[in-house]
């Protein structure tokens, strides 16, 4: 027992000396020591990390064997953190071929468009809208390009998860190969030489498409979709008389006509666009 009282000097003594931390000694032979007495120390000091030795003793026999657990206020090590990586959260972006639409005799008669695309916090999968909106109406010259379409989208892209830039913290996960997958729906008016078209339809498309980055935030996109479109539609003529009126081109029976009587079925591309975007809204995850 001798050897006992010496450690527990010397431990009490090394507690006092000028730039030593706290010591505190737990006698797991004594009934009234317990673990829950390490945990509460450690509750107590947050900021330290408590390191347990286990003393052991060459003169005692197994049965009096006792067990010392030597708990320091160490500092806690902690993990040094990097800098914010950049990871968009939104993507916003509009069709130059939609924008620079052309027609010979007609003239310019861009459609004013807007994707959005929304890159959640992890993964590979992105869920996006856009919105289609044009309304060209040339009286004078019976011509007219009215589409409203909205299309639903999703993509998956394959660059592998976390690709950050060393040179700029960014996070490139959503650039590069994906495929696509939407549903659309759309109103138009289309008329040339007082004849045109007018309906609804739906469609659903899947599609290819290639991201790149032209800086830390502008990015070009280019892709095509192909799939089905269905339409119900009626024709219509200018009726060239003093009204001004434009009617739905039918000569049977007017109480037999019924509206959107025709129908298109279309199987083929869909939608084709080199689009230029910009992303907003950083995430800033920890490295």
């Amino acid at each position: 027992m001798l050897t006992n009282v010496i450690i527990s000097l010397a431990v009490s003594l090394l507690s006092i000396l000028p730039g030593n931390e706290p010591v505190r000694t737990y006698d797991f032979t004594d009934a009234s020591v317990s673990a829950a007495d390490i945990t509460g120390a450690e509750a107590a000091q947050p900021d330290t990390v408590l390191t347990a030795e286990r003393k052991s003793f060459e003169d005692m026999t197994p049965a009096e064997l006792m067990r010392f657990y030597t708990v320091t206020g160490a500092p806690r090590a902690t993990e040094p953190s990097g800098p914010a990586i950049r990871r968009p959260a939104i993507g916003i972006s509009t069709n130059l071929i939609y924008d620079l639409t052309y027609l010979p005799h007609y003239g310019l008669t861009s459609i004013p468009n807007v994707s959005v695309e929304y890159y959640p916090a992890s993964g590979h999968w992105t869920y996006g809208i856009d919105i289609d909106f044009s309304h060209w109406r040339h009286y004078d010259s019976h011509r007219f390009n009215q589409i409203h379409n909205l299309t639903l989208s999703t993509r998956r892209y394959f660059k592998s998860a976390g690709s950050i830039s060393h040179s700029t913290n960014q996070d490139y996960s959503f650039y590069g190969l994906y495929l696509s997958g939407s549903i659309n729906g759309a109103q138009y008016g289309l008329g040339w030489n007082a004849k045109g078209w007018e309906g609804e339809g739906l469609g659903a498309s899947v599609g290819i498409g290639y991201k790149w980055a032209l800086g830390p935030r502008m990015y070009l996109d280019l892709g095509a979709s192909a799939g089905f479109f269905y339409s119900r539609y009626d024709p219509f003529v200018w009726g060239n008389d003093p009204t001004g009126w434009y009617y739905y081109d039918y000569s049977g029976d007017p109480a037999d006509f019924v509206r959107r009587r025709m129908s298109l079925s279309w199987f083929g591309p869909t939608r084709v666009y080199i689009s230029l975007g910009i992303n907003l809204f950083d995430r800033n995850n920890k490295k």
